[in-house]
């Protein structure tokens, strides 16, 4: 017999028979728990500003509204995570450093290739306009930087 266990803020800790494995409900309360697999995949369709407990894979989609505006958290509030940004809709969708100091340039890259050019830095990562581009971004509690990406990107501003 195997048994399970999972964590979430309804029912606390639950043991399951016939499973196995670990898992935490996704919460923006929640850090700490890379490098598992996160609980679901947060699919984002308005521009809005990001957690900490966010981290993880993140889809980002518009139909009606256009390119979306992701304010990431600070870097500082983040140390080690991994956000993986996915696009599922053909927008140039930007992420911000809003909430860093102003004039933080708290994006960047060090990768070259595929449109993209190295030693970049700055407050705005902009995804290319095309369905499946993707940027995979980890803090180290000063800055995000771009660990891999699809498609091509920029970063920009002061």
């Amino acid at each position: 017999m195997t048994v399970g266990t999972r964590t979430d803020s309804t029912s606390g800790v639950v043991t399951t028979d016939n499973s196995s494995g670990f898992s935490v409900e996704r919460n923006t309360s929640n850090v700490g728990f890379a490098p598992y697999k996160v609980d679901s995949i947060y699919a984002v369709t308005s521009s809005l500003t990001l957690a900490a407990g966010d981290a993880g894979v993140i889809t980002l989609s518009s139909s009606v509204a256009g390119v979306l505006t992701e304010v990431m958290p600070t870097a500082a509030s983040t140390p080690g995570a991994t956000f993986i940004f996915r696009t599922t809709s053909a927008h140039a969708h930007i992420l911000t450093g809003s909430q860093e100091a102003n004039g933080t340039k708290v994006f960047i890259n060090r990768l070259t290739g595929s449109g993209v050019t190295s030693d970049q830095q700055g407050s705005r990562l902009t995804l290319n306009a095309a369905q499946g581009s993707s940027v995979f971004l980890q803090s180290d509690g000063r800055l995000f930087h771009v660990l891999a990406y699809s498609g091509s990107f920029t970063i920009a501003g002061t």
